[in-house]
């Protein structure tokens, strides 16, 4: 549906999501577990007065505050508009990667938020991120063969110019003990320049894709070569 639908018929959200799972939390959202469902709710932060000393900039914590509830503005709202965008580009096994399900829902204390799948592997945990599975998978055939898929990933996000200018939102999701897929539930859409639009160029995104994700891959491979303690040294 377009983006008119939402604005005018808006799902109103009214839960209080202190009451479900906090799946994931990072500097600017939040992911829920919905009960008894395949779905999570990804909202803003919410500050609290425990929060004053949190690690996040003042600017950070007014973008929050004055684009929550901006429809325009809203980075979960941006992700969205780029996800239709993506589904009427991309062949079908490139957008499989992305969520099967993604809409937006309102809710007057949280903002804007997204309704998406949730991610879990096969035997009931969370998808978790590459760098931490290749951590996990060192010294094995399985940890280069991993490698070398999501190498393959990202040229064609290059090729089909997939605004993905954070690589290490990539996930792993396990179908069974020795099969996986790469997932994508975070790709905020809107590169952090001065200069307006630089999301519609395509030539741009493949110039910072390719830039980003080549420093991404030459880490997953020193954590691929020397292991978890990589890892820890990068941190």
């Amino acid at each position: 549906m377009s983006w008119r639908f939402y604005l005018k018929e808006r799902k109103i959200y009214t839960d209080d999501l202190s009451a479900y799972e906090l799946i994931g939390e990072g500097t600017i959202r939040c992911c829920y577990r919905v009960p008894d469902k395949p779905l999570c709710l990804k909202f803003y932060v919410i500050y609290r007065g425990h929060d004053i000393w949190h690690p996040r900039s003042l600017q950070t914590r007014m973008r929050l505050s004055l684009t929550r509830h901006l429809f325009w503005l809203n980075i979960n709202m941006q992700e969205w508009r780029y996800y239709e965008r993506l589904k009427k580009r991309l062949p079908a096994e490139l957008m499989s990667v992305f969520p099967e399900h993604m809409e937006p829902l309102y809710s007057p204390r949280y903002g804007w938020g997204l309704t998406e799948s949730l991610l879990t592997n096969y035997d009931g945990s969370y998808a978790q991120l590459a760098d931490e599975e290749l951590a996990r998978l060192t010294g094995s055939s399985l940890g280069e063969a991993l490698y070398r898929d999501i190498e393959g990933f990202f040229d064609q996000a290059v090729h089909y110019a997939i605004a993905l200018f954070d690589p290490r939102n990539i996930l792993i999701q396990w179908v069974s003990p020795q099969h996986y897929r790469i997932r994508l539930v975070d790709f905020e859409p809107k590169p952090k320049t001065l200069i307006p639009g630089l999301a519609y160029l395509k030539p741009f995104i493949r110039f910072r894709v390719r830039t980003r994700s080549s420093r991404y891959l030459a880490s997953l491979r020193m954590i691929l070569e020397k292991g978890p303690m990589a890892k820890r040294k990068r941190q």
